[in-house]
This record gives C-alpha cells, sequence and structure tokens, in this order.
C-alpha cells in the first residue's frame, strides 16, 4: 500500500482518483487543487508518491510545483494531465518526473504508474546513497583517483588535485582528460577510452605523459576500471605519480649511453646488492661477479662510505658510486655503479 496525494483543480477527476486509489489497496492522505498547497500537505504528510494535474489553480502549475518538492523533499511525482502539447512534455521531461498519464485515465494505468514511480524513486534513492558513499571513499582513499564519462572529468580526489597543481576541482571539471595527456601519448589513451566507450573494458596500468592545468609535464602510472557514476558507465582512473622514476631511468640511460661510448667500466646490482649486470672491461677480467651479493664478494669490494665502492682486482683498482633506479613507488629497485670520477 503506498500513500497518495492527489493534486487536482478538477473535483470530478479528483473523486475518480479517490475511487480507483481505493480499490488499488493504495490510501489517499490528501488532496489539493494548487501548489501551495501540496508542497504544506506534502512536507506535512510525505507522500509516498504524488499525482499532480499539470494545469492548477494559483501562481504555481504542476511542473514548478514537482520541482521544489523534488528540490525540498525529494518526492516522485507522476503527472497527471490532458495536455500533450510539445513544450508541456519538453518540460515534464527535464523536471524529471515520475511517470506521465493522459486523461482519462484507466485504473490499471494508474496501479501500473504508481507501483513504477514508487520502485523507481527506491532505486535512485540505493543509487545516490551508494554515490554518496562512493564519494566519500574515494575523496577519502590514499591515492589519487579521478571518473571520466564520455572521456570527461566528472569528479577527482584533492590527490588528484595535486597532480594537476590546483586547489579548484572547477579548474579541470568536464574538462576532457585528453587535454591534459601530452601528444605524443594522446593517440593510445584514446583507443583505451574509445574501447570503453564500445565495450566497458577498464585497461591495467600504463606509463604515460602529462601535463597539469599550468602545461607542467609530469609521469603518471594510470589504470582504469568500470564504474557506474550519476547513473552512468563510467571509467574510474587510479594515478600514480611516476615522475621520479622516469626521470631517474632517462638519467640511468643516459649515463649508460655516455659509459659505453667511452668504454668505461660500470655495474649493476638490485636492491639487495645481487650483481645483475657487469659492463666488458678489462678491471673485471678474471672475475665471477653475476648473481652474487656484493658481501659476498669481498675478496674484490670493500666499502668506502655510504653508496661507495672500491673494486680491487690484482694491480687495477677503481672506486665506484651508486646511482639509485626508481620504481613508480619511488622505491629504489636498482643500483647503477659508475667510477666515481669521471672522464670529462
Amino acid at each position: 500500500m503506498r500513500k497518495v496525494l492527489v493534486v487536482e483543480d478538477d473535483k470530478f477527476i479528483s473523486a475518480i482518483f479517490t475511487m480507483f486509489l481505493r480499490e488499488l489497496g493504495h490510501e489517499l492522505i490528501g488532496k489539493c487543487a494548487d501548489g501551495k498547497d501540496a508542497i504544506e500537505l506534502c512536507h506535512r504528510l510525505r507522500p509516498d508518491v504524488v499525482l499532480m494535474d499539470i494545469h492548477l489553480e494559483g501562481e504555481m502549475d504542476g511542473i514548478q510545483t514537482a520541482e521544489q518538492l523534488r528540490r525540498e523533499l525529494d518526492i516522485p511525482v507522476i503527472y497527471v494531465s490532458s495536455d500533450t502539447s510539445s513544450q508541456v512534455i519538453k518540460r515534464a521531461i527535464v523536471s524529471n518526473s515520475y511517470g506521465f498519464l493522459v486523461k482519462p485515465v484507466n485504473r490499471k494505468e494508474l496501479g501500473i504508474a504508481i507501483d513504477l514511480a514508487y520502485y523507481k524513486h527506491k532505486v535512485d534513492q540505493e543509487q545516490r546513497e551508494r554515490e554518496r558513499g562512493y564519494r566519500q571513499f574515494i575523496s577519502e582513499a590514499s591515492m589519487p583517483l579521478m571518473i571520466l564519462s564520455e572521456g570527461r572529468i566528472q569528479y577527482l580526489n584533492n590527490l588528484a588535485l595535486d597532480l594537476f597543481k590546483t586547489h579548484y576541482m572547477e579548474d579541470v571539471l568536464l574538462s576532457p582528460y585528453l587535454n591534459y595527456v601530452h601528444h605524443e601519448d594522446k593517440e593510445q589513451v584514446e583507443s583505451l577510452l574509445d574501447n570503453f566507450k564500445a565495450h566497458g573494458h577498464g585497461f591495467d596500468q600504463i606509463n604515460i605523459a602529462m601535463q597539469d592545468v599550468h602545461g607542467q609535464s609530469f609521469f603518471a602510472l594510470i589504470s582504469g576500471s568500470s564504474i557506474i557514476f550519476n547513473k552512468k558507465k563510467s571509467l574510474q582512473v587510479t594515478l600514480v605519480d611516476n615522475s621520479k622514476a622516469v626521470y631517474a631511468h632517462k638519467r640511468v640511460e643516459l649515463l649508460l649511453d655516455y659509459l659505453n661510448k667511452l668504454g668505461q667500466p660500470y655495474f649493476i646490482t638490485d636492491a639487495r646488492h645481487k650483481v645483475k649486470g657487469v659492463a666488458p672491461h678489462h678491471l673485471f677480467d678474471n672475475t665471477q661477479l653475476l648473481g652474487l651479493r656484493i658481501n659476498q664478494l669481498d675478496e674484490w669490494f670493500s666499502s668506502a662510505g655510504d653508496g661507495v665502492l672500491t673494486f680491487t682486482n690484482g694491480d687495477k683498482q677503481q672506486v665506484f658510486m651508486a646511482e639509485e633506479v626508481l620504481d613508480a613507488t619511488g622505491e629504489v629497485y636498482e643500483l647503477l655503479y659508475v667510477p666515481k670520477i669521471m672522464p670529462q
């Protein structure tokens, strides 16, 4: 049984609705003929559904009354009218009503409309509650998150705002995400967004170059997953600032290129100081370094300070210093040992 309020200025039609509601097993909790009274009764009686004529007595018509009820009380309204002009229909659609019945209305149509409006409103309430919880979740999340719909930024948390170098969501809200992707990665990201739009598929983590609201470059690892946001299929994007790791890699690549061109010695270890690579240099002749930790190689290595090692092989000696290679979390995962005194 639903509690129903009837807002109708035609007494004959109001009487028919009263009879239909009784036969359908619903409770008629009130009747009125103008918008002002309807709002007052809804505040006092809190109906489950309102049957609303569009052309009412008084200053407010039914659509204006329904919009105020939605803002103030979130009560589902079903319009009942004989006016099906395009202007009225457009206004009714924009007002987010829960139904439109054309007079004359029979009992079966009325019963179906009331049940649909009631249950659709419940579903909408549950969805809004989930979205409120989700907004709170991403706002409090420990990583940068943003939500895209149709490729545009719909929401992002404070950590994501930090990456974009702004405190104001309005600076990026509703902007195409591609606006913040460097041109060399736009084609790849656009393909991922198109795939999501067509098939609803998220994507695994990739590294891309981006720019903040000031046009300054940074690198981010992004991954995407499908969610429902504002009743639409949307893409939740997780961003991890990867700039330190990328710049560290670029520095190491330049160093390796420089060392190889000059024929200089170097070696690489993992974070636990296990040797992973050794330059083809006479300094390392007749040694077995690969796969062993530095502390297992005291025949050749001795510490000369923090991050500094002295390598001795017979009458050949070289002091090396460590260059850190970082992963996406900023943790060291490799060490490149280069000559402490580099040739000019």
